[in-house]
């Protein structure tokens, strides 16, 4: 696989922008926080599943380990093509299990219409959302204009039921759908926009995912 991750993730600190998309609902959330007067926190999730445009940083995205523990997520993650991945923490979970599961993390922009602003995180250890960047990496790989140094603006085309034991789970269809220089803001290196912490919680209950509608193409002058 293009990413080098089967399918079969030092938290803490301060939370930086992220988005998080929900494998079991099929839905893709913004999630922002905010300190409020007497200095706790306030976390606010927006769906943007059907209307979202991203530019991604695919060129930096970053692969290796992930442990989504209560206090933020742990990571052992490399830049991909820089080092090989590391070998798995030998950490166990309450159940004896091990803790960190093969994931990703990317940082990216959203258009101004999904709030835009400065660039966000997005993470996952699901195998299905694994399965679908793997599939993006491959496409902008093999594209003339990712040679160019240019980054592609990317929308979620489809989400397709994945059954597993009695258990249903989400696949994005992650599409390109137009390509631009790369903006100022995610001119740094990778390692510049801390990660996400865990993904939100959004209880027991399975929903049906999201049908698709159509959102005009974004350009350059959408991000920032």
């Amino acid at each position: 696989m293009a990413l080098g991750l089967s399918t079969g993730g030092t938290g803490g600190g301060e939370i930086q922008p992220y988005i998080n998309y929900d494998a079991k609902a099929g839905r893709m959330f913004r999630v922002d926080r905010s300190q409020q007067g007497d200095g706790t926190w306030a976390t606010d999730k927006v769906e943007i599943t059907n209307t979202v445009q991203m530019v991604m940083d695919l060129a930096n995205i970053r692969v290796g380990w992930i442990n989504y523990t209560s206090q933020g997520p742990v990571r052992k993650l490399v830049v991909l093509g820089q080092e090989p991945i590391p070998p798995r923490p030998d950490d166990k979970n309450a159940e004896g299990k091990p803790a960190f599961k093969q994931g990703f993390e990317i940082n990216l922009l959203l258009d101004k219409a999904s709030g835009g602003g400065a660039p966000r995180v997005f993470g996952s250890a699901a195998g299905c959302v694994i399965e679908a960047m793997d599939a993006l990496h491959d496409a902008y790989s093999s594209a003339a204009e990712s040679k160019a140094g240019k980054l592609p603006i990317v929308k979620i085309a489809s989400v397709q039921p994945v059954k597993s034991g009695q258990s249903t789970n989400y696949k994005p269809t992650f599409a390109i759908v137009n390509w631009i220089d790369r903006p100022q803001p995610l001119a740094g290196s990778a390692s510049t926009v801390a990660a996400p912490s865990t993904a939100p919680s959004t209880g027991s209950t399975v929903v049906p995912p999201p049908a698709p509608q159509q959102a005009a193409m974004a350009g350059a002058n959408d991000f920032g």
